[in-house]
């Protein structure tokens, strides 16, 4: 009787505490980041949404925040969690001028692409950098990558 008892218990408990994946049709937005007068650095953004809200009210924050390139609907492993969010959105940046990256676009892009090959595709990835590297060599048309020695060879 007790056994059953505390079975139906934690039952119940696992039920209500389980993380399962939202049924929401959720977004990310890879772009540049915005450099004003509070973000003085250069960035590949990687904003989350958490939440649904009105398509103007997202597009005119995202819009602020930074100019996107692409747009992806969130895998549901990304979703998982995002029902205790406390913001609406979650932003990842990869600073260009990091000591790891030493101003590189090509190490922050593969860094960046780095970080979604659990959830996204090779091909996704591929276009998303692809994109990621138009947008940013049209609006700096000066732009020479940095000469990094990036491993040793010795022979």
């Amino acid at each position: 009787m007790a056994k059953t008892i505390l079975q139906n218990r934690l039952a119940s408990l696992d039920a209500k505490y389980k993380r399962k994946p939202v049924n929401k049709r959720l977004r990310v937005f890879y772009g540049w980041c915005r450099v004003n007068k509070i973000r003085k650095k250069e960035a590949i953004s990687v904003v989350f949404e958490n939440d649904c809200q009105r398509e103007e009210r997202t597009m005119s924050f995202i819009n602020k925040m930074l100019d996107v390139v692409y747009v992806r609907e969130q895998t549901d492993n990304e979703k998982i969690g995002v029902e205790n969010a406390v913001r609406m959105f979650t932003e990842y940046s990869v600073f260009l001028n990091e000591k790891k990256f030493q101003g590189s676009l090509e190490l922050a892009l593969k860094y960046n692409s780095e970080a979604d090959k659990n959830n996204v595709s090779q091909e996704e990835r591929d276009l998303i950098r692809e994109k990621l590297r138009e947008f940013y060599l049209s609006s700096h048309p000066c732009y020479k990558e940095p000469v990094i020695q990036l491993e040793i060879d010795f022979q």
